[in-house]
């Protein structure tokens, strides 16, 4: 029997600047996907003309099809954060118990981490603001 297949339209979207820099990255994040393992499918991409946005930064995104067994779509969709997704296809999808189990818990894993991750970033935050109130506090009463 072959493998479950579902067939998703996705945009990613990336902020940078300069404008090169930002068509580049989205280039080399497109290429990064097709490279996984050789079981993301990825075709018909077309990428948008940057857009100034602010102070320098430009914003572009890239439109694109992939077509993957849903435990590399649930990656897929974890890592690259795409800004939208539409199903298009779904072929022979049947999920046993133990699979969806799997996707589950895999997902539930890296939402900890990055759960984690803003956590540490926040308390490193919190600590470099008292750091520059002490500084500032000292630099002040030597004036």
């Amino acid at each position: 029997m072959e493998e479950p297949q579902i067939e998703v339209r996705c945009m990613l979207e990336l902020l940078a600047k300069p404008k090169e820099v930002a068509v580049d990255a989205l280039k080399k994040i497109l290429s990064n996907i097709e490279e996984e393992g050789n079981k993301l499918a990825v075709n018909d991409v077309t990428y948008s003309e940057p857009q100034k946005v602010e102070a320098d930064f430009y914003s572009v995104f890239a439109t694109f099809k992939i077509k993957a067994e849903p435990t590399l779509l649930f990656g897929f969709v974890l890592d690259y954060a795409p800004s939208s997704i539409e199903v298009l296809n779904i072929k022979d999808l049947k999920l046993s118990a133990s699979a969806l189990q799997g996707i589950l818990n895999d997902m539930s894993g890296r939402l900890n981490q990055m759960d984690q991750n803003i956590k540490m970033f926040s308390a490193q935050n919190v600590i470099l603001g008292n750091e520059n109130s002490e500084l500032k506090k000292k630099l002040e009463g030597k004036k």
